[in-house]
């Protein structure tokens, strides 16, 4: 993957789950860098999606593909992690309340050679990042609550990104990406950028258009503009 500024990472829970593989090809094709995989339980979360035998077909599929993988299970535990990455996981984010050790989870996550982060659900407060900044990779901010696709941006969330930049920067010298997740649209992409996001999980933008190379181009041009 090349070293962009603005990373833009297809969620697959928009996909067609009957195509799915084509659909994934699609968004590759169509501009995606990152292909984004929603793994929800039923518990953490009111809707139940992708196992990990999903990922390692897709994986076989698409060898050079990231995946980034957005566990909304409880529990997140090494147990759960792994199964991901043995099925070909690049990156990894779980939520805060669903692990009481965050810290030792996201160093195990490291040391098998994943991207590791901490997923923030928009009523959790950033205050959960202390402590945690030399471990992290980045920081998925859900601006919608997690569980279905096609809902609106909380505007709230906004804000919320451009407190955690200002932490990180505060906080330690190391680059920590800010993920978007929610409602994102070539309308208000760039007011998410400008809070401090540099990766941007579309659903619906991507895969709900009929042309999704043009969909892609949208947004690039929202980041521009």
């Amino acid at each position: 993957m090349a070293d962009k500024k603005f990373l833009l990472a297809g969620s697959i829970l928009s996909a067609d789950l009957l195509k799915l593989g084509d659909d994934v090809e699609d968004a590759l094709k169509a501009g995606s860098d990152i292909i984004h995989f929603d793994v929800m339980d039923y518990h953490f979360v009111p809707n139940l999606t992708f196992g990990p035998m999903f990922l390692k077909q897709l994986r076989k599929r698409f060898p050079d593909a990231v995946f980034d993988v957005h566990l909304m299970t409880d529990p997140a535990n090494d147990q759960v992690v792994d199964s991901y990455i043995d099925a070909g996981a690049s990156w990894i984010s779980f939520h805060p309340e669903a692990c009481p050790h965050a810290e030792r989870l996201l160093a195990h996550i490291q040391e098998r050679g994943c991207k590791a982060g901490l997923a923030l659900n928009p009523s959790t407060p950033p205050q959960m990042l202390s402590y945690l900044w030399e471990r992290l990779d980045f920081v998925l901010v859900m601006t919608v609550n997690p569980g279905f696709g096609g809902q609106k941006l909380i505007p709230a969330c906004v804000t919320k990104v451009s407190d955690i930049r200002r932490m990180a920067v505060r906080e330690t010298p190391r680059r920590i990406l800010i993920e978007v997740d929610g409602g994102v649209s070539a309308q208000n992409i760039r007011e998410i950028a400008d809070a401090g996001a540099r990766v941007f999980v579309v659903g619906s933008a991507l895969f709900g258009a009929k042309d999704r190379a043009a969909a892609v181009k949208a947004l690039r041009a929202g980041l521009e503009g």
